[in-house]
């Protein structure tokens, strides 16, 4: 079996992930209202560009997923680098069109090959650590199907959840009501959003909490939840849009409870920033077959 990987732009891959031979990548990409195109990529710079420019619009920039002639240019290009075997590990079809977008052009070339996609059920970077996990699986020689199970399982044990610092792109974007909105920030509430196989990859808003710091403090005892059920196998890291600091005293706490530990703070992509807007922090936790393979 010679065997890609497809994943979506809002898994933010490092760059060490993002150059191994058999990863490919589909991308997202956000619109300002004067034609301003931004590729969903986690890189510093364009993404602090990208913050900076959102906090000064009045209204927020459309997110668009990737188009049928990428997609397809993609599966192409698969053919021609010899791939019999496809899986792909993509954002919750709940969020986003990009899962049926890449499920009905894969029908295209059914014929060419063996295409398994996995709908992650939740995005960001615990999606890099099921390519990671992906990777490991199919050097063991495991068979797709089995794969594909496992990696379900593994994303049934992972967490996602953030906290956005002012809730005022949630309600830009039709999340929340200006009512609740208004109230929420004056009130200082902070909500805690997840995504997961237990929603269903629906959004859910489990706790609302005042303060930021105490909403941070929450996301730490989350973390710390998670980790300790595989202390020794963990992917964990901190996300952020454009909160350097705050991510960084998060990572640090995390990291005096467990020193070994590699923690990665990286940005998270524009496409998913849009709604959760300028200052959030986000933790993601998942179980790593080959604890090696994590280059945080």
């Amino acid at each position: 079996m010679k065997a890609a990987i497809i994943v979506d732009s809002t898994a933010g891959l490092t760059e060490g992930t993002a150059m191994l031979s058999n990863i490919y990548q589909v991308y997202l990409s956000t619109i300002f209202e004067d034609g301003t195109v931004y590729i969903d990529s986690p890189d510093e710079s364009l993404t602090k560009d990208f913050y900076d420019r959102m906090d000064t619009e009045k209204n927020l920039p459309k997110t668009s997923q990737p188009d049928t002639k990428q997609i397809y240019d993609l599966f192409e290009q698969l053919v021609q680098d010899g791939y019999d075997t496809v899986f792909g590990v993509l954002l919750s079809e709940k969020i986003s069109g990009t899962f049926q977008s890449i499920q009905a052009t894969s029908r295209e070339f059914s014929d060419q090959l063996d295409i398994h996609l996995i709908d992650a059920q939740l995005t960001s970077f615990v999606m890099e650590a099921m390519v990671l996990n992906l990777v490991e699986l199919i050097q063991r020689q495991f068979e797709p199907n089995d794969i594909v199970t496992r990696i379900k399982h593994l994303l049934e044990q992972s967490a996602f959840y953030f906290t956005p610092a002012k809730l005022d792109n949630l309600v830009k974007g039709g999340r929340v009501s200006s009512l609740s909105g208004f109230l929420g920030n004056a009130l200082n509430i902070k909500p805690i959003i997840t995504m997961g196989a237990e929603h269903d990859g629906y959004v859910h808003v489990p706790e609302k909490i005042r303060t930021k710091k105490k909403a941070h403090d929450r996301l730490c005892e989350i973390a710390d939840t998670h980790i300790q059920q595989y202390p020794k196998h963990a992917y964990v890291a901190v996300g952020h849009t454009g909160a350097e600091e705050d991510a960084q005293v998060m990572r640090d706490r995390i990291q005096s409870a467990y020193p070994d530990l590699p923690i990665r703070i990286g940005f998270i992509t524009p496409v998913l920033g849009t709604h959760g807007g300028s200052g959030a922090i986000s933790i993601n936790v998942a179980p790593l077959l080959n604890p090696s393979a994590n280059s945080n």
